[in-house]
């Protein structure tokens, strides 16, 4: 069966964020370690969200690629924004993270998972073509305009 490839990007963070029982990610239920998440309003005292179960925190965590992957966001994030723009966004160097290393991980994880080459310049588009439909071609006869 083939794995859509948001979850297999949200499977990659899981591990690279460290889910493990006694870290913070698997304490708060919160496999990517989302910040300020929507899907919830409890946080701890490093501003890291607190969900309810796995499940609630995976589905934000695939929410917030989801919307990443396809421009719904505030960072300019879309197709044409490639793996390291999205870790770039998602653990910025600014909070002591390395947004290479974690692109160069992800796209390790995704060639696995997807068995097909992927590498942290792989625009998002790459990753996920079935989020972005080819563009309709014009009826057939259909005069072209110059």
């Amino acid at each position: 069966m083939p794995v859509d490839p948001i979850e297999a990007v949200a499977d990659a963070i899981m591990q690279f964020e460290g889910w493990k029982p006694g870290s913070r990610s698997y304490m708060n239920r919160n496999p990517g370690n989302l910040r300020l998440s929507p899907k919830t309003t409890r946080s701890d005292a490093k501003g890291y969200s607190i969900f309810l179960g796995f499940q609630a925190g995976y589905s934000a965590l695939t929410y917030d690629l989801y919307r990443k992957f396809t421009g719904e966001n505030v960072h300019g994030l879309d197709g044409d924004s490639t793996l390291e723009d999205l870790m770039n966004v998602y653990a910025p160097a600014t909070d002591k993270n390395d947004p290479a290393a974690y692109a160069i991980f992800v796209a390790g994880w995704l060639e696995r998972a997807l068995d097909r080459p992927i590498s942290h310049t792989s625009k998002l588009r790459e990753v996920a073509p079935a989020l972005y439909p080819a563009p309709s071609a014009p009826p057939p006869g259909a005069a072209s305009v110059a």
